[in-house]
């Protein structure tokens, strides 16, 4: 099971043209397989007996990879709203740090260089690691130093709570940021779906036991809408990790005009 997360996620990390080539591979070596099994193997007597599968049948195996796909994708869609709007989020409650800090100057104290801290651990370090769904300790550390200077600022008691409240936050959003990253790819959903896909493929062949030229033919239109729907959606299957990770510019915009840490 490692070695097959392992895999996957080194697939993932290519560009979607390379994954699209990859799996464009994996697709024309199994017909090949299967074209050479049904007419020029030591098998394909027997295989020639299996004549007489209707067309319809197809549809069986079509309908369970266009629906796992449907819920596949849905997933990967829903994730990535996900991931961009806990960065919107992050990016609003350091803001309104920044806005509460600013209107009390030094009764401030650390705020302001708290959060370049907590900003610079975040993107300089946490948004690699979440490349393989982990945390930064840098980051979980700077984070503690902005609650404690929320709870050290010499303000209003009123503005203090307002404070807090706003760390507790943007503790929230790190949370479930830390959690998308944590929870993709999910390997289990990929492993049925492309099975169901070579099962496909393995059905059309079934249909076309005439001929070797048509077989390899509806094999390779099934394939060509497969990578397209597969590659497509597994570039963007894990948020934040290349090549299409959300980006961490939103949060490093916070650091121009801020003391350093």
């Amino acid at each position: 099971m490692l070695v097959h997360i392992g895999v996957l996620h080194l697939w993932m990390e290519q560009s979607t043209e390379v994954m699209a080539l990859t799996a464009g591979a994996a697709f024309a070596a199994f017909a090949l397989l299967v074209c050479w099994l049904s007419f020029a193997s030591p098998v394909a007597p027997m295989m020639q007996k299996w004549k007489g599968v209707v067309p319809p049948f197809v549809g069986v195996p079509a309908t369970l990879f266009g629906l796992l796909m449907t819920f596949l994708s849905q997933d990967v869609w829903d994730a990535n709203r996900r991931a961009y709007r806990e960065v919107a989020v992050e990016r609003e409650q350091l803001t309104t740090l920044l806005a509460l800090s600013e209107s009390h100057g030094s009764d401030a104290g650390d705020l302001p260089r708290a959060v370049r801290a907590y900003v610079e651990a975040v993107v300089g370090l946490e948004w690699k690691t979440m490349e393989n769904g982990e945390d930064a300790p840098e980051a979980e550390a700077a984070l503690d130093r902005l609650i404690r200077a929320a709870s050290n600022a010499r303000i209003e008691p009123a503005f203090q709570r307002v404070l807090i409240d706003t760390v507790m936050k943007l503790r929230s959003a790190r949370e479930e940021r830390l959690a998308i990253a944590g929870a993709y790819p999910d390997d289990r959903k990929w492993a049925a779906v492309i099975l169901i896909a070579f099962i496909t493929q393995a059905s059309l062949a079934a249909v076309h036991l005439d001929r070797a030229r048509p077989q390899l033919l509806a094999q390779a239109i099934f394939a060509a809408a497969a990578i397209v729907a597969i590659a497509l959606v597994a570039s963007v299957e894990e948020p934040y990790s290349p090549p299409n990770a959300v980006s961490s510019e939103p949060l490093e915009r916070l650091l121009d005009g801020l003391p350093a840490s």
